[in-house]
């Protein structure tokens, strides 16, 4: 590649150097503590990880809310849903995760749960009839 006055590669015209194009981040190394006082560049890659980390961390926090929210008090474990919503909200990560490995109960809905003789639940019951047989063979 042309190389421009001070050394640098130049792109097209020989106009600006790559690293103008590029504007790779930099975070002063003061701001970091006593690492010294030289700076410290974030290759894009990482950067893009770091960007897809932080989005699949946001949708975790907004799935993990929205199905608490959604959620009757008896089926979140210790039927407590400010403490879980707490936690989500508070820990990063493993608020979310816990939330869906453990926070969750499976509560049986009742016989009547006004479905019955509705069009979508005679539909629900002879596709489970088609897949797994009458109920006597079960």
């Amino acid at each position: 590649m042309p190389r421009g006055r001070h050394g640098k590669t130049t792109v097209g015209s020989g106009r600006a150097p790559i690293e103008t194009l590029l504007r790779i981040p930099t975070l002063p190394a003061a701001a970091l503590g006593t690492l010294g006082a030289t700076t410290l560049k974030a290759s894009p890659g990482l950067l893009l990880a770091l960007a897809v980390l932080a989005v699949v961390n946001v949708a975790l926090l907004v799935a993990a809310l929205v199905s608490l929210i959604q959620r009757p008090a008896a089926a979140v474990r210790f039927h407590n849903k400010w403490l879980w919503g707490a936690l989500i909200v508070l820990v990063n990560w493993i608020g979310p995760l816990s939330y869906f490995a453990v926070g969750r109960i499976d509560v049986p809905l009742p016989e009547d749960a006004g479905l019955a003789g509705t069009p979508a639940a005679e539909r629900a019951r002879r596709a489970v009839e088609l897949l797994y047989g009458p109920p006597e063979q079960r």
